[in-house]
């Protein structure tokens, strides 16, 4: 509150009166008013004093500046005077901006208010001069100041707003109220997150209330999620009702490591080095390291390597590949990262040795001499040579043996060969035959290359036997063709032993095929198969000689299979202890096994179950 002290002025005529606080003021706009000489309120003598003015030192710019005066009339007659409220700024000439006629009687006192309307005022510093009658020299002065209203200023204070994609950024402004008293503002954040050049309410990552007294600042933040922007250039804005401050986000691609190029020769010779690349690029924005995986269908486990690139760099990654033991033919391999991979392929050739048309005898007598040949083919894609062998399981063990007997074959790719041994097996222990005397049993023996075989059975039998007649001290006899065999000559043929000196479980199988007889065309006894040979033998059972054979323990289908053989050795169903699926069907429904419905199918394996409980 403006206080001031009072002054006099002595006064004449006044016009246009009005009554204000008991006393009678005039009124006028712009000027001084003219009183007439003859004003019946015109009193000599009488002069009035400003006592008191009052007035606010700050206003704001929404409210009127108002100055409150207490004029006293020391004179003896009543007195009007105009009042006038003159303004002026720094550099500019004074303005009335409001006047008034006061009319005050003698002895007494009244109260006049000036007052200048916000639409004359602009914020800014005023001194304001109060100016009685015609005078040209202010009776009161003063100063004012017309605020400044709540103005908001932003300015961007993010400085480098790149980050790489995933991570978040944090936007920052700074809120100003440059006004002169306090005031509210609400901050929006938006990011163009579809780049379009609008921000739709979707996109606003931030929004907070600001309450700010003149000249204070506040800042103004955001966390923008950059995992769902793409890689690029993105507006972001920080808006109140009356200002904006923008910039600019850019989110980079992350170290991203893209396999191409994976090179490798075409074909490659089994047991040489083949040499296997890629090229990796690091197609993002930043520098990264990652893990290069090579891997292939062929090798168990897979190769490891750390690659750092910088963006746009490239780098080859290699692996030197032994081939030695991969198989011939194709095989794939594969340079892989975390987003990408790329394969290639390398084709091994090799030499492959077939061995096929085995030829050889059915029954060796002893002295003589065995002749046993094959064909063999290269059927691989290169040249190549092999080592071919005679093999013989002379330990019983359904692992031939190799003794030694060997010829070195070169093939041309699709050329054949007839690999040819001569062998005098003998039943005396002698250093110089190559391979081991022979029991009278029968054997599996084959000829082998590196890669296959083509394997058969013989029988070995004692000299004597050849020609159907009978040794000195034993008193034996072979088989006679269409005769039916004994047990002890089933044995001796077989085994080289008499029947009482086999296992329980041999007794029993030579006891089948004694029952079974006669044996198929061209068979002799020491030819024909038991099951557990056929299974072993032929299907790769996992029993050894000797051993108890459980038959039930095969695969179903295998027993079908083993049973099948076995009968195919004789020429009837005489004395068959075992009956197969089909022989089932066949003598229950008068048709084979495959053509019954699922129902009947069913029956028969029951009753096929049924043989072994």
């Amino acid at each position: 509150m403006l206080s001031i002290g009072y002054g006099k002025l002595l006064v004449g005529c006044a016009a246009g009166l009005l009554v204000l606080g008991g006393a009678t003021v005039g009124l006028g706009i712009g000027g001084f008013a003219d009183v007439p000489v003859n004003s019946d309120t015109t009193a000599g003598g009488a002069e009035l004093e400003i006592r008191a003015v009052h007035a606010l030192s700050e206003i704001r710019p929404d409210e009127p500046l108002q100055v409150r005066l207490r004029i006293t009339n020391t004179g003896s007659a009543t007195t009007t005077q105009q009042v006038a409220l003159r303004l002026n700024t720094e550099g500019q000439s004074s303005e009335t901006v409001a006047t008034a006629q006061a009319q005050v009687p003698a002895g007494e006192a009244a109260n006049v208010t000036l007052s200048a309307e916000p639409d004359q005022l602009g914020p800014g510093e005023y001194t304001y001069a109060v100016v009685l009658g015609s005078s040209s020299s202010p009776a009161e002065t003063g100063s004012v100041a017309v605020l400044t209203p709540p103005t908001f200023t932003l300015e961007d204070k993010t400085g480098d707003a790149t980050v790489v994609r995933g991570t978040n950024a944090s936007l920052r402004a700074t809120l100003t109220n440059v006004g002169s008293y306090r005031g509210v503002q609400t901050v929006r954040v938006a990011v163009d997150a579809d780049q379009n050049g609008e921000y739709a309410d979707t996109e606003t990552v931030n929004e907070s209330a600001f309450s700010l007294t003149g000249g204070q600042s506040a800042v103004s933040t955001a966390t923008v999620r950059t995992a769902d922007l793409k890689p690029g250039q993105y507006q972001y804005e920080f808006a109140t009702e009356n200002t904006t401050a923008t910039g600019t986000l850019r989110v980079q691609q992350p170290a991203t490591f893209r396999v191409q190029n994976a090179s490798a020769p075409e074909n490659v010779t089994a047991g040489d080095t083949a040499n296997v690349s890629a090229v990796v690029e690091n197609i993002g924005d930043v520098d990264g390291t990652e893990t290069v995986t090579f891997s292939s269908e062929s090798a168990n486990g897979t190769h490891s390597r750390s690659v750092s690139l910088a963006p746009d760099e490239t780098t080859t990654v290699s692996v030197e590949v032994n081939t030695t033991n991969l198989s011939r033919g194709t095989h794939n391999y594969s340079f892989g990262t975390a987003s990408d991979s790329d394969t290639v392929s390398v084709t091994v050739q090799d030499s492959h040795f077939e061995v096929s048309n085995l030829d050889g005898p059915n029954v060796l007598y002893v002295g003589d001499t065995a002749v046993f040949a094959a064909e063999v083919t290269n059927t691989g894609d290169i040249a190549g040579t092999q080592t071919v062998q005679h093999r013989i399981d002379s330990d019983d063990d359904d692992r031939p043996e190799a003794y030694g007997l060997n010829r070195n074959v070169t093939l041309e790719p699709g050329e054949s060969t007839r690999v040819r041994f001569e062998v005098e097996y003998t039943v005396t222990d002698a250093t110089d035959y190559p391979v081991e005397p022979l029991s009278l049993q029968t054997y599996v023996y084959g000829i082998y290359s590196d890669d296959t075989r083509a394997s058969t059975a013989m029988s070995v039998k004692p000299s004597w036997a050849k020609d159907g007649g009978s040794s000195g001290s034993s008193g034996s006899t072979s088989v006679s063709e269409g005769d039916r065999a004994s047990l002890d000559e089933i044995t001796q043929d077989k085994y080289g032993l008499y029947y009482h000196e086999v296992s329980s479980e041999t007794k029993r199988q030579v006891e089948e095929i004694h029952e079974r007889q006669p044996f198929a065309d061209g068979l002799a006894a020491a030819e024909v198969q038991t099951r557990e040979e056929i299974a072993r033998q032929e299907y790769g059972a996992d029993v050894q000689a000797g051993e108890n054979f459980d038959f039930t323990g095969l695969d179903i289908e295998v027993q079908q299979q083993v049973e099948a053989d076995f009968d195919a050795q004789f020429q009837t169903d005489s004395g068959d202890r075992i009956e197969s699926w089909d022989e089932l069907a066949r003598d229950t429904y008068g048709s084979p096994y495959e053509n019954l419905t699922d129902a009947r199918q069913a029956e028969i394996e029951t009753a096929y179950q049924d043989q072994f409980e």
